[in-house]
């Protein structure tokens, strides 16, 4: 769990909602050469503490839609800089999205971000995804990791049921599936039978890391 005081300057701006010292604080990281997913880092630390603000009822969704504005608009800042950090060159793909009876998409979107500034192709597939729609999308995009994300306890059967459904599809052993999301933890991952739990972007980056090695 992401602590107030463990936060940089930059993550502590975005937990308190600053725009204007988010957007100069990344300016200013970028211009002493900071990698872009040093910089990403940060923001997703400062995204879990707004997270758990929410959670904790001290923020409300409209403080949650607010941060997520002020994010896309430190990850728009940053995309000219991708290529350069990447070398433009993918590492591999990864097929992401919410699972059905789920429709948040903040949580996802930050997973993305982040493991596209890392160098990998993803594939969005949405929210409240059926579960083929998950065996369809690593099919046609020849992807080997695949992400559900969740943020309710009720979402836990279709994620079940997704993985079910790469079972099905004779898949389950070449396909690794990681699940992440607030409601989340190891425990979780182990009753819907996923390969990793990812507890925020920067896990979810190094599970990617360790498939695609």
């Amino acid at each position: 769990m992401a602590r107030d005081d463990d936060l940089s300057y930059l993550g502590k701006a975005l937990a308190e909602l600053d725009e204007g010292s988010v957007e100069t604080l990344v300016r200013q990281y970028l211009s002493q050469g900071i990698a872009p997913e040093d910089i990403i880092a940060e923001l997703s630390a400062g995204m879990a503490v707004v997270g758990e603000r929410f959670h904790e009822k001290e923020y409300f969704l409209t403080e949650l839609i607010y941060s997520g504005e002020i994010f896309k608009h430190a990850m728009a800042m940053l995309q000219p800089f991708r290529k350069t950090f990447t070398g433009g060159k993918a590492k591999g793909v990864v097929v992401m999205g919410t699972v059905q009876g789920d429709i948040h998409d903040l949580g996802k979107n930050i997973v993305i971000t982040q493991l596209e500034c890392a160098g990998y192709t993803v594939v969005d597939i949405g929210v409240d995804t059926p579960a083929q729609r998950f065996v369809e999308a690593a099919v046609e995009s020849q992807a080997t990791l695949v992400g559900m994300s969740m943020l309710l306890t009720t979402a836990f059967d279709a994620a079940r049921a997704t993985v079910d459904a790469f079972t099905r599809a004779n898949l389950r052993d070449k396909v690794k599936i990681m699940i992440g999301g607030a409601v989340t933890n190891e425990d979780v991952r182990q009753k819907i039978g996923a390969n990793f739990w990812g507890k925020d972007a920067t896990a979810a980056v190094d599970i990617a890391r360790g498939v695609y090695q």
